[in-house]
């Protein structure tokens, strides 16, 4: 059944986040035909042009990834909070499948807005700069190149280790982010009255208290001099990715209960 959700839930997104890129990807052509025409001319209307489109794409890009975290939470909270929670707690799914399958679509899609943007912004600078994607593969270094350059810059070791380190503190930290809307949602809904107001207070209490937790943990390593070697670094970056899991477990059980035990529909 998780599949079948999980089918559902990237349909329903997908008519959504699509039309986002599009919108995104229309800038950036608008932008790079811009460039080509102050390129051949010294209008001032045209370089008023340019920087309007530039400033307009850079704000589509932030707002992709704005979007994109509102897309999610609202699909979360239209689907299980509002009238059509009803149904969608009636299917033969437990809590923890709605969860994950919220979860997992959400995760997709930012994993999805970053490639999408990286690529964009990757053909911009080609389209720019006049170059072929031949011309960088052909310059492009061999792997044992790549690993010597490595080797000899002390990479190898700690720094793939704090790449790795990093990749899965902004996979969680994606994941908390979902789940610390999810939680407040959940909770505000399962109170009677002012459910709106209600999630808006426990948003605001966990990330309080979410806030004090780590304030005192980055103290805790500034005082044992946690980022004074890469060694101690990377160790601090465990620490920190420890830290994260145990918000998110947190804010994975208050959503479950808010969703199990005391939902109350709208």
């Amino acid at each position: 059944m998780l599949g079948r959700l999980l089918k559902h839930e990237f349909r329903a997104t997908a008519r959504v986040m699509l039309p986002i890129y599009g919108a995104v990807l229309i800038l950036a052509v608008l932008a790079n035909f811009s460039f080509s025409l102050i390129d051949a001319t010294d209008s001032l209307f045209l370089h008023i042009l340019f920087i309007f489109f530039i400033v307009v794409f850079f704000i589509g890009v932030v707002g992709s990834f704005v979007l994109t975290v509102v897309v999610m939470v609202s699909r979360f909270y239209r689907n299980l909070l509002k009238n059509q929670g009803y149904l969608m707690h009636t299917l033969p799914v437990t809590v923890h499948g709605h969860l994950w399958s919220k979860l997992i679509v959400s995760l997709v899609w930012f994993f999805a807005t970053a490639v999408f943007i990286l690529i964009v912004f990757l053909l911009t600078g080609l389209i720019q700069t006049n170059t072929g994607i031949g011309d960088i593969l052909s310059n492009f270094p061999s792997w044992a190149e790549v690993k010597e350059f490595l080797a000899e810059s002390g990479f190898l070791g700690q720094g793939v280790l704090m790449t790795a380190e990093l990749a899965v503190i902004v996979l969680v930290e994606a994941l908390v982010t979902c789940l610390h809307f999810y939680a407040a949602m959940s909770l505000g809904h399962a109170c009677a009255k002012s459910k709106v107001l209600m999630s808006i207070v426990f948003f605001v209490a966990i990330s309080v208290v979410f806030s004090i937790l780590e304030n005192v943990c980055v103290i805790g390593f500034i005082a044992a001099d946690a980022f004074d070697s890469i060694e101690h670094l990377s160790a601090g970056l465990g620490a920190a990715l420890g830290i994260q899991i145990i918000e998110g477990a947190a804010l994975y059980i208050a959503s479950y209960l808010g969703l199990k035990k005391g939902l109350n529909l709208e």
